[in-house]
C-alpha cells in the first residue's frame, strides 16, 4: 500500500528533471561564440523594444481602443458648472449701440418647470470682453429630469428671451433707452446676437479634457421673433486607464446640440411669453445620448506587443540552432578521429576568404593537400557511421564476442559480484580477507580507484606526460609501436 501510494505521488510530479548527459566536463549543452552573440542581441533587441514600448505608454503615444454606442443617461455625472452658454451683441464697429448697455432690450432668464414658466429675472451684463469689445451676457444652467414610461426627459428647461426694455423690469436708478436711441438702434446694419455654446470633450490621446466653441447667429427685427430651439446633448465617457487592476473613471460633458430656428411674429412671442419679445433661445436637454469608451493599453496587452516582437526576434533562433547542431557534429567528429589519430588536433588548417581549404601542416611540416581532404572525408564518414546508436550497439556485442572466445560464462558471470571495496575506510587496521596476501602478483589483481578512469580521457592526458623508454625492435610490443609521439 505504501509502494503504491509512494509510485503515484511520484507519477504526478510536474517537475520532473530528465537525465542530460554531458558532452564533456564543461557542458551539458554546446554553445558557441556566435550563439552567444545572437543571444545578446537579440536580448539587447528585446529588452530595448521593451522600454520603448513602456516609455511610449508613459507618454501616452498609444491610441485608445473606442467603441461608442447609444446611451440613456441619467445625468448625475453632467458638468454644467462652467460657462455653458453665453451670449453678446456683436458689434461690427465702435459706435453701434449694444441695445444691453443702452438698455433698447433686454435679456429675461426664465425656467419652465413641469412646462410652466417661472422663476422671470433679467440677466446681468458681465465684466468678460469678447474680442469686439461687447460684454458676456452669461446665464446659469440648470436642468431637471423625469422617467416617463421608462424614457428619460428633462422637466427644467430654460428660456432665454430678449424683450423690448420697460421700467417694471428694471432696477431702482435705471431707465429704458430713448425712443431715439431705439429708432438708432433698429435702424443699423446686421443686428445679431452671438450666442456661445461651450462644449468640453475627452482627448482620447491622453485622457485630458478639451473644449470647443460653437456660435449661434440669432438676427434682431423689430417686426419678428426669432426663435431658437436648441436641445443640448452629452457624452458620457467611460475611461479604462488602468495599468493591471482598477475601476474605470467616468465623466459626462455637454459636446454637442441640435438646433430647431423658427421665425415667427413679435405678436405670437408675447402671447406666448407675456412680453415683448424679438429673440427667444430655448435650452432643453434630452435623455438618449452618446456612451464612449475609451480604453487604454494595460499591462495584457503591452506585454503581448513586447512579446509578439520578441517571437519574432527569436525566429533567429532556428538559425543559431541550425548551426550550434552543424559545429557540434563537427567538434564530435574531431574529437573521436583524436581519440584514433592524436596527431589530429595538432593540425593546423589555413582556409581563404571563401573558407576553402588552401594548406594543412603538421609539426611545421606542410601536408599534401588533396591526400588530407581524401583522408578526411573518408575518415569522417566513417566516424559518423560510427557514432550511430545501432553501430555503438553493434560494437558493444562484438566486445562480448571477443570476451567469450577467450573466457568461459561461468567466469564472465563472476564479474557481477566484483567490485572495489571500502575496507580501506574502517577504523580498524586489521582487515579480514581471504584473499589478503604480501604477494606483489595478487596486489596487482585487487581493484583499485585508478580502476575507474583508466580508461577515460583524463587518463589519457595524463599518459601523455609519461614518457616510456626506448626499446629495442625485437623487444617491443604493441603499445610500444603504436605510441605516439607528442
Amino acid at each position: 500500500m505504501s509502494n503504491n501510494f509512494i509510485s503515484n505521488l511520484r507519477s504526478i510530479d510536474f517537475f520532473g528533471a530528465p537525465l542530460v548527459q554531458h558532452i564533456d566536463r564543461d557542458q551539458s549543452i554546446y554553445k558557441s561564440i556566435f550563439g552567444g552573440i545572437m543571444t545578446l542581441l537579440i536580448c539587447s533587441a528585446s529588452l530595448s523594444y521593451a522600454i520603448w514600448v513602456i516609455y511610449q505608454w508613459q507618454t501616452n503615444q498609444y491610441s485608445p481602443k473606442i467603441s461608442s454606442s447609444a446611451f440613456v443617461s441619467n445625468f448625475e455625472l453632467l458638468d454644467l458648472n462652467y460657462d455653458v452658454i453665453k451670449f453678446y451683441y456683436w458689434r461690427s464697429d465702435e459706435g453701434m449701440i449694444d441695445p444691453f448697455e443702452q438698455k433698447v432690450l433686454l435679456p429675461l432668464l426664465t425656467y419652465a418647470e413641469n412646462y410652466t414658466l417661472r422663476d422671470k429675472q433679467v440677466l446681468e451684463i458681465s465684466n468678460q470682453t469678447t474680442p469686439f469689445g461687447s460684454r458676456y451676457i452669461i446665464p446659469k444652467m440648470k436642468i431637471g429630469q423625469t422617467n416617463f414610461n421608462g424614457i428619460l426627459m428633462t422637466t427644467t428647461e430654460m428660456y432665454i428671451q430678449i424683450v423690448k426694455c420697460s421700467p417694471e423690469l428694471l432696477k431702482e436708478g435705471e431707465q429704458c433707452a430713448s425712443e431715439e436711441i431705439t429708432n438708432q438702434f433698429y435702424s443699423q446694419q446686421l443686428n445679431t446676437i452671438v450666442a456661445e455654446l461651450q462644449y468640453k470633450q475627452l482627448d482620447s490621446k491622453d485622457g485630458s479634457i478639451t473644449s470647443s466653441v460653437q456660435e449661434l447667429l440669432i438676427q434682431l427685427e423689430e417686426s419678428n421673433c426669432y426663435t431658437l430651439n436648441t436641445y443640448i446633448q452629452s457624452n458620457f465617457y467611460e475611461v479604462k486607464n488602468s495599468l493591471l487592476f482598477g475601476s474605470p473613471e467616468y465623466f459626462e460633458f455637454v459636446n454637442g446640440a441640435l438646433i430647431q430656428p423658427q421665425t415667427n411674429s413679435v405678436q405670437y412671442c408675447k402671447q406666448a411669453f407675456g412680453d415683448e419679445t424679438y429673440a427667444l433661445l430655448y435650452v432643453g436637454i434630452k435623455g438618449n445620448q452618446v456612451k464612449t469608451i475609451f480604453e487604454y493599453p494595460n499591462a495584457g496587452d503591452l506585454l503581448a506587443n513586447v512579446g509578439s516582437i520578441i517571437s519574432v526576434l527569436f525566429l533567429f533562433r532556428h538559425v543559431i540552432l541550425f548551426l550550434n547542431s552543424y559545429f557540434l557534429n563537427e567538434k564530435i567528429i574531431h574529437d573521436v578521429i583524436s581519440f584514433y589519430y592524436p596527431q589530429f588536433s595538432q593540425i593546423k588548417i589555413y582556409k581563404n576568404w571563401k573558407r576553402d581549404i588552401t594548406k594543412v601542416v603538421l609539426h611545421n611540416q606542410q601536408l599534401e593537400l588533396k591526400k588530407y581532404l581524401e583522408f578526411y572525408q573518408n575518415i569522417k564518414q566513417t566516424i559518423k557511421h560510427k557514432l550511430t546508436f545501432i553501430n555503438i550497439f553493434y560494437e558493444i556485442s562484438r566486445l562480448y564476442i571477443l570476451i567469450r572466445a577467450n573466457k568461459f560464462q561461468d567466469e564472465i558471470k563472476k564479474c557481477h559480484s566484483v567490485g572495489l571495496k571500502l575496507e580501506y575506510l574502517k577504523l580498524s587496521t586489521i582487515v579480514i580477507d581471504p584473499f589478503s596476501s604480501s604477494s606483489r602478483e595478487i596486489d596487482e589483481q585487487i581493484l583499485n580507484d585508478e580502476d575507474i578512469g583508466i580508461l577515460s580521457l583524463q587518463e589519457r592526458q595524463n599518459q601523455s606526460n609519461f614518457k616510456i623508454p626506448v626499446k629495442e625492435a625485437d623487444s617491443m610490443n604493441f603499445y610500444d609501436i603504436n605510441k605516439i609521439k607528442q
